[in-house]
């Protein structure tokens, strides 16, 4: 227990008036011998106890209520985290001033025990007091300058309405009160939380009026807030401070979400950051708490029913409504929108707490390309933010297959890719070698997979191999690289399908297949495929018995398989062997089926659910190209597949390779045939250089041969092998052994000196033809990213958006926090080339919004004790306890009002009993003696 105002506990020498005045009145009272009173001895001795008894009582209580009215004057309060517990120190301190006023009444042995006894409870309150005060208040002390950083959460759950306005509102303007009242000497620093928390400033500023510039300029920014994140970038802006005390306070809600508890080392990496500075800063925790009574109904999610969506038939858009409060509420209809425009409307009815309900709409996009789809409604409930969702959905107007068929001879149904080619799209024109037409969004054609060439790879969105023995090592280190970059691989395993080939088709993300295939087994009665297995996306729709005609195929013969080599088992036959495996490989898809889709393997071609299996199977594969739809995180960035591959490409205005480059780029491959034109507008015809770094990852092991057609003059170093040179025509450049798989440094330098000018880098490997080294097998060391887009964000404000070069091939990051909704990027043409969009256009990218925002999740008393591991954790109640903590005056609990209470209570028993000795004193009875007869008295007197 401590005190707000301590100075006022000099109050308690007022304890010692009702004693000072007992004191007086009893030297007042000064004896007069009167031999008389002896008779009256014997019956006074009665009633002196009893009156020693009220005098006792009366002074204990008028000493108490000096002391309870001193002690609420002083303001107690119990600190947070008190070691002492105020009701032992409390009460003892009380109980020794009774007894110290009592004692001034009583006489003898007992008065000096009384008088002990209380001078010792005195003492220990004290003694606990002081205890209290070394030990907690330390943590209020005031230094005078001090860096303090302000931390305002503005995810979605902060836009909730408490008596008509935001508590994000109440956070701002509590720290503008905290910026005004707060000590001199005081610097701020304001870091605006949110799924990428901001620094709004770059260092503690003592400027109050432009702290409160910034605190006024703060707006919700939605998502979770990344509490975790926001306590790191506060740290860091602290370093940058020139006070030695340091505090950080946030202003919250008290949202679990975000704070990374379940992560334990995020917290012991934060905790020795702050131990690390020169003053531990304490961590001040202003929560707003959660409504005791919420009404809120969210759009939890909207989906499509098919992940690639064309404009061949309608689709269904799923907007789930979920009832994530406490009372019942009837939302206004859920309205859905495509590109703006209101497409449908339907209502939903009473949603009781916990309660959820989907409501469905059937659409059919008229145009490709990405479309901005929203589901909207009118909650009229306590949350905003979350009554819409949005999302892009890239309509595709055509998914160009291509199937390689391992078995072309025979009728159209004999061979191994008739039935799936119809399957994909039935479309009689297929039956005579033609397209399917435009009314189809699968587009597949058939090539015999001895006609197959390098031309009919190009631009397939799926490759799939119908039984196909095996490919030429060229075209099986091309397909290889493309499905790294994104294309899809569905590889249907009939007896045809060499399983040597197949298990040794491996490239940089090591082998393509989810399982190596073995041998042929047979079984005349034929075996089905088991739904129950049926957990994978690509055939969770065919799991319900109901819905799917499956679980009657009977499957005479089928492919063996071995351990899984990084893929899953998606389905499997009734005795457990696998039916389909799938793999995710780089940045595309690949598909194991086990069996041939033909007659030969047996009647699974005829049954109802082939069509839409091989749909599902195609589409699951050819996954969901460029993901235009992303969660939120520190800045929002889209993957650009299709660019894994290239060479950082440096390009100069001499042909010495010095100073600066005129342009940085990542060249696919080495492969350009300029003549005399300009390799590009910024560089002369003649007398320039290029240098070009990166890595070169073989697909397999063994010899190598390199060769070049070059005009001028280039040279090749590959890790620590000697280099290779040419100049002037087509040579050899010389022969290396190279292990599969493993990443070589590479450095090429070429060299134009005029005329025509043109570099061609070819290789034979192990077993195969001479070929241009393609671009997939190529790392590039580094890429400068690309020049700014202009970016519209959610909130209507301004962006710039860059390709930057990622892990895997690009990435399209746009700069900011990543605020959920949708963002509006004017493409530029680099952009355009790699997803295949018209110049000007402008692409849409959605940040998906939390839906774990709306669920109100309160941190627990466990997570609490993770951060007082850490930190200094102070849990104040208002902005006047933050502003007792600079001031250091402390906060807690105050029990004034207790001790006021208290003293009116006992001041009413006091005068009651005051006034009830006075009159029993007054009014008692006269106490008669005799003296004997009185008659002879009489008698003698006379």
């Amino acid at each position: 227990m401590l005190f707000l105002n301590p100075w006022l506990l000099a109050g308690l020498a007022g304890v010692g008036i009702p004693i000072i005045i007992h004191l007086v009145r009893r030297q007042a009272a000064k004896p007069i011998e009167w031999g008389a009173m002896r008779f009256l001895f014997d019956t006074v001795a009665m009633r002196r106890r009893k009156m020693e008894w009220e005098d006792l009582l009366l002074m204990a209580a008028r000493c108490l209520l000096l002391a309870l009215i001193a002690l609420a004057l002083a303001r107690p309060f119990v600190p947070p985290d008190s070691s002492v517990p105020w009701l032992f120190v409390l009460p003892a301190a009380l109980v020794g001033v009774a007894l110290l006023g009592a004692s001034f009444v009583l006489a003898g042995k007992i008065r000096w025990i009384l008088k002990f006894v209380a001078v010792a409870l005195l003492l220990l309150a004290a003694g606990l007091v002081f205890l209290e005060r070394s030990l907690n208040l330390k943590r209020f002390e005031a230094s005078g300058r001090r860096d303090v950083a302000l931390v305002i959460d503005a995810s979605a759950s902060m836009e909730l309405s408490l008596d008509g306005r935001t508590v994000f509102s109440k956070a701002v303007e509590e720290a503008k009160q905290l910026v005004k009242e707060a000590p001199r000497g005081t610097a701020f620093l304001v870091v605006l939380g949110g799924p990428a928390p901001e620094a709004k400033t770059a260092a503690p500023l003592t400027h109050r009026a432009d702290v409160l510039g910034v605190l006024d300029s703060l707006r919700p920014v939605g998502g979770t807030f990344r509490a975790h994140e926001a306590l790191g970038m506060a740290t860091l802006g602290l370093a940058e401070g020139s006070n030695a005390s340091k505090e950080i306070i946030v202003f919250t809600d008290a949202q679990r979400g975000g704070w990374r508890f379940d992560s334990p080392n995020a917290w012991d990496g934060l905790g020795e950051a702050w131990q690390a500075m020169p003053a531990k800063p304490k961590l001040v925790l202003r929560d707003f708490g959660s409504p005791a009574g919420l009404r809120n109904v969210a759009l939890a999610s909207l989906e499509t029913s098919r992940s690639v969506v064309g404009t061949d038939r309608e689709v269904t858009l799923k907007a789930t409504v979920e009832n994530t409060g406490t009372a019942p509420v009837t939302p206004g209809p859920v309205v859905i929108e495509i590109d703006g425009n209101k497409v449908g409307e339907k209502p939903v009815g009473l949603l009781v707490a916990g309660q959820k309900e989907t409501v469905e709409f059937r659409h059919r996009f008229a145009k490709e390309g990405p479309r901005i789809v929203a589901a909207r409604m009118e909650a009229r409930d306590d949350l905003a933010a979350d009554d819409k969702a949005e999302r892009v959905v890239n309509v595709r107007g055509k998914l160009p297959i291509l199937l390689v068929d391992g078995n072309p001879a025979g009728s159209f149904f004999e061979r191994a890719s008739g039935y799936s080619a119809l399957a994909l799209a039935p479309s009689p024109d297929l039956r005579k070698g033609k397209g399917a037409g435009d009314s189809y969004l699968m587009d597949p054609e058939v090539v015999p997979a001895p006609e197959l060439t390098d031309e009919d790879l190009d631009g397939r969105a799926v490759v799939v191999l119908a039984d196909v023995p095996r490919l030429p090592e060229r075209l099986a280190s091309l397909l290889a690289g493309q499905v790294a970059d994104g294309t899809g691989l569905l590889v249907i395993a009939g007896p045809r399908s060499e399983a040597a080939f197949f298990n040794n088709w491996k490239a940089a993300d090591g082998p393509l297949l989810p399982l190596p295939i073995g041998h042929v087994a047979v079984d005349p009665a034929g075996i089905s495929p088991s739904p129950a297995t049926f957990l994978h996306e690509s055939v969770a729709l065919f799991k319900d018995e109901k819905n799917s005609d499956l679980s009657s195929a009977k499957v005479k013969q089928w492919r063996k398989t071995g351990e899984a080599a990084g893929g899953v088992q998606a389905a499997a036959y009734l005795n457990g062997d696998p039916f389909l495996a799938a793999k995710n490989y780089g940045n595309g898809r690949t598909m194991l089926a086990t069996c041939a889709f033909d007659a030969r393997s047996g009647n699974l071609p005829a049954l109802r659910a082939f069509v839409p299996l091989l749909h599902e199977l195609v589409t699951w594969t050819a996954g969901t190209g460029v993901e235009l739809n992303v969660d939120p995180s520190w800045s929002p960035s889209v993957a650009i597949h299709g660019a894994s591959g290239g060479l950082t490409a440096s390009y100069y205005r001499n042909q010495e390779w010095r100073g600066s480059p005129t342009v940085v780029r990542v060249d696919p491959g080495i492969d350009f045939r300029w003549g005399n034109d300009k390799p590009m507008a910024r560089l002369p015809n003649d007398r320039f250089s290029v240098e070009w770094r990166g890595q070169l990852v073989p697909p397999m092991s063994g010899e190598y041969v390199f060769s070049a057609d070059v005009d001028d003059e280039i040279e090749i170093r590959l890790g620590d092998h000697a280099p290779l040179k040419a100049d002037y025509g087509t040579e050899e450049l010389g022969r290396m052994t190279l292990e599969g798989n493993a990443a070589v440094p590479f450095h090429a330098k070429y060299r134009e000196d005029g005329g025509e000018a043109k570099i061609r880098l070819f290789w034979n490997p192990p077993g195969g033809e001479k070929q241009i080294i393609p671009g997939f097998v190529f790392r590039p060391e580094r890429e400068e990213a690309g020049e700014p887009m202009r970016v519209l964000d959610p909130q209507g404000l301004v962006r710039e958006a860059r390709l930057k070069p990622s892990r895997r091939g690009r990435e399209l990051a746009i700069g900011g926090p990543s605020v959920p909704g949708v963002y509006q990027v004017s493409a530029d043409e680099d952009l355009n080339d790699a997803l295949g969009f018209p110049e000007g256009s402008k692409l849409p990218v959605a940040v998906l919004r939390d839906s774990a925002e709306s669920h109100f999740e309160p941190r627990n008393q466990d997570d609490l004790s993770l951060i007082r591991k850490h930190a200094d954790l102070l849990l104040p109640a208002s902005v006047e306890d933050i502003l007792g903590v600079l001031q250091g005056k402390g906060f807690g609990r105050e029990i004034w009002k207790l001790l006021a209470i208290a003293a009116f209570i006992l001041f009413l028993l006091e005068s009651v009993f005051a006034r009830w000795v006075s009159r029993s004193r007054r009014m008692a009875e006269d106490v008669r003696v005799s003296f004997g007869d009185e008659a002879v008295w009489g008698r003698g007197l006379k």
